[in-house]
């Protein structure tokens, strides 16, 4: 039989608090300080600590106002992040949504964003036979609201409520440069040019080489403005077509007079080829190409002979000096970008975001891209620490549930001498070793 009773001890179950806590010490987020609001001043708590707050709450996968009560009382929360109170809820709501009101661009966070990136050695580059490229994957994810009357909450492209916020990673291992929260009716094409001028500054600030970054976009973004913004920039870009109206025959017809035939089952022909004479209007004088892949299908897959062959193209507009197929290839792992997504949204519990107000949801999904690094940075880290790993992993990158499970949700013990905190972790810890590693580096 066991018996359970409650001690005087300072036991934490959240020992990864630490690792938050370091990161966040960021000189931008002291100037926070700085900022003057309309309606609240701050006092004992200031604007930077509600920042860390809320940001400490998201990493712990906490997305509600009324989460920080589970933390008022905890002395390791507060010392991890340096703190003198932690406030009641409804402050922490009444002092984010003060300072979402100065957040109306949502850039507020961007220099907390760059300072914070600026510690990450490597954001995972593609080496090619011409050139090494940092993607820079830009997308729009519905993140669903039903049943709710929350400012800016509109019917989205997935038939359901909810907003369309515009999302930037960065590299390989899915560092997150910017997110802007929008509108769920709003199209991504709006506003999407001022989105990648500002991921582009960031990237600069960060100290990324314009001629390796690597912009790729789906159809929604097929726009001469756009591409034309791409070019004077600087950067390389993948921009899928969308066809629209265009006759998907003549393609064919292209693809077969000027193209190559790839290896395929039989019924089944897949060509591509690379137009040079075919450009956005308005832009005949840019270099760049159209690269082209057709799939045309004459039976199914049961072997089934079609009455009718379907077929099927796919272009995209590029000025990259690389062949289709690995153009092809390159596009194709734009889709990578998906799954960090499903990451912010499941993961950290941001599916629905806390507010009815717009302006302070916009301010806490700002926030989440911290909390979201943060995570990020932690499991890279952890990965390089190869010798201190209690199991062995042959992955590139590390899932963010993954990071809190076994390195956030970690238990520890506090106590006190000497007028100094000591976080003390279980015998068998298996992953201490390895934080040890990963807090030195914070």
């Amino acid at each position: 039989m066991i018996k359970i009773q409650q001690g005087g001890e300072e036991i934490n179950s959240n020992g990864g608090n630490i690792l938050i806590g370091a990161l966040l010490q960021l000189k931008s987020l002291d100037k926070m300080n700085t900022i003057q609001t309309k309606r609240i001043k701050h006092g004992e708590v200031s604007h930077c600590d509600i920042l860390k707050i809320a940001t400490a709450l998201l990493a712990l996968g906490r997305n509600d106002f009324a989460d920080v009560d589970l933390y008022r009382n905890d002395c390791l929360f507060k010392e991890a992040l340096g703190l003198k109170k932690v406030p009641s809820a409804e402050t922490l709501r009444q002092r984010l949504n003060d300072l979402g009101l100065c957040n109306g661009d949502q850039t507020l966070i961007d220099n907390c964003v760059v300072e914070l990136l600026q510690k990450v050695d490597n954001f995972g580059k593609i080496q090619t036979g011409h050139s090494q490229y940092i993607p820079l994957d830009i997308d729009v994810s519905v993140m669903l609201q039903p049943n709710c009357k929350k400012e800016g909450v509109s019917w989205t492209y997935h038939n359901e409520n909810g907003y369309a916020p515009i999302f930037c990673h960065v590299g390989t291992q899915g560092y997150m440069l910017a997110n802007e929260l929008r509108n769920g009716s709003q199209h991504s094409a709006k506003g999407a040019i001022e989105f990648v001028s500002r991921c582009i500054e960031n990237a600069r600030r960060i100290g990324l080489k314009m001629n390796e970054l690597l912009i790729r976009v789906d159809s929604a973004h097929d726009d001469s403005d756009f591409i034309k913004f791409l070019h004077e920039a600087g950067v390389n870009f993948l921009v899928k077509r969308n066809l629209r109206n265009e006759v998907r025959e003549q393609y064919l017809a292209l693809a077969r007079r000027c193209g190559e035939k790839l290896p395929s089952r039989d019924g089944k022909n897949i060509y591509r080829c690379t137009l040079a004479h075919r450009k956005p209007a308005g832009l005949e004088d840019i270099p760049l190409f159209m690269i082209v892949e057709v799939t045309e299908r004459l039976t199914g897959i049961d072997g089934q002979t079609l009455l009718i062959p379907e077929l099927e193209v796919s272009a995209w507009w590029t000025n990259l000096p690389e062949s289709e197929t690995l153009c092809i290839d390159l596009y194709h792992a734009h889709a990578t970008s998906e799954q960090f997504h499903s990451e912010l949204k499941t993961d950290m519990g941001l599916e629905r975001l806390p507010s009815s107000k717009f302006t302070t949801n916009a301010l806490i999904l700002n926030l989440a891209t911290l909390a979201y690094n943060c995570l990020r940075y932690i499991g890279q880290e952890a990965l390089n620490c190869k010798e201190s790993l209690p199991i062995k992993v042959k992955v590139s990158r590390r899932r963010l549930r993954s990071v809190l499970q076994d390195l956030i949700y970690v238990g520890c013990k506090l106590t006190r001498h000497a007028n100094t905190f000591i976080v003390r972790f279980g015998r068998h810890c298996p992953w201490f070793n390895c934080f040890s590693e990963v807090y030195a580096k914070c």
